[in-house]
């Protein structure tokens, strides 16, 4: 079906939305473990569908992870910190040890991460673009975080920001991964790009064997019809996801340009957010940015470092509206 070029706002597919206004029965149970929407996104990886899991959300995704990692025996998890809060508190939640390990140059610090594996490692936890810096991490650096963790034992890529990065360099990797049934299995999301965050839908990729090893991730009926219909329908919306890609990353580049031009140092960013470093007036800017209608979290809301405020790219005009605060607040007093 052709899709009309959607203007470059951070919207919802157009086929997405088609596919829910005349619902099917609601009156029938779900399609069982999401049968359709695997084939779906098999197609658009050229994968098996058993190289798929799909659930409510990444999240939820992660939820089962470690409770499977739990109900094995226990164990450690290994994850960077700061990182996506819920790799701590799910640690703790289910009866885990965690072993943190600090960011260096607001990166995974990857010889940090393989000298925290041992025998009793379930899950190592690396989620790239990062959560809080949008810092990437070389795929042969996942690979060889890969190859120390004990059997049974996995590296969980958290890449829901991935369609976000400058290239489609992971999409090429996923295919080598699952044939060579390396023990990474990658999280991705439906939210983002798709701008589905209503009806919430994330999956993982990984090889079947991979996969299997973890028992029963989800049970049969875990996808609400809706939701699996509108995030079949969404990947077709290509015109959509590439308009959604565009902003961010064109927004991305614009708002480091309005960054370098303010003096102001940040990390490089992959990822929907650009992590810049406001020193002791961190608190006072991130005041000023929000009341100008910016998307941010800063110290005082959790995850970031101190003197840091995490600026999101949530629109089109994101970068003007960071160039006007910056040009008052920067104004001789």
């Amino acid at each position: 079906m052709f899709e009309p070029r959607p203007t470059s706002t951070y919207g919802p597919s157009p086929v997405g939305l088609a596919g829910i206004t005349a619902p099917p029965d609601l009156t029938t149970a779900p399609e069982p473990h999401s049968a359709s929407l695997r084939h779906a996104l098999a197609d658009r990886y050229s994968l098996p569908p058993e190289a798929f899991v799909v659930g409510a959300d990444t999240a939820i995704l992660l939820h089962h992870l470690v409770a499977r990692a739990a109900a094995s025996g226990g164990g450690e998890t290994v994850y960077s910190e700061p990182s996506c809060h819920l790799y701590r508190s799910l640690t703790v939640d289910y009866g885990l040890i965690g072993r943190a390990v600090p960011l260096r140059d607001y990166r995974h610090d990857l010889s940090g991460l393989v000298g925290a594996v041992s025998g009793r490692t379930r899950i190592v936890l690396v989620d790239s673009p990062h959560n809080i810096t949008g810092a990437t991490t070389p795929l042969s650096d996942l690979v060889a975080l890969a190859q120390v963790v004990p059997d049974r034992a996995v590296v969980m890529l958290d890449n829901v920001y991935g369609e976000f990065q400058d290239d489609d360099e992971f999409d090429r990797w996923f295919r080598d991964l699952v044939e060579r049934r390396v023990p990474i299995i990658v999280c991705r999301s439906l939210s983002k790009t798709r701008r589905l965050f209503g009806r919430r839908a994330g999956y993982m990729i990984g090889a079947p064997a991979v996969l299997g090893a973890l028992g029963p991730i989800l049970l049969h009926y875990d996808i609400g019809t809706l939701t699996q219909v509108a995030a079949q329908a969404s990947l077709a919306g290509h015109a959509t996801f590439e308009a959604n890609r565009h902003v961010v990353i064109e927004g991305r580049q614009r708002l480091a340009a309005v960054l370098d031009e303010a003096g102001i140092p940040f990390a490089p960013s992959e990822s929907t957010s650009i992590l810049l470093d406001a020193g002791p007036a961190a608190s006072q800017l991130a005041y000023r940015l929000s009341s100008a209608g910016c998307g941010l979290r800063s110290p005082s809301t959790g995850g970031v470092p101190a003197g840091h405020i995490q600026l999101f790219i949530d629109s089109a005009d994101t970068p003007a509206r960071v160039a006007r605060v910056l040009a008052e607040w920067q104004e001789p007093q």
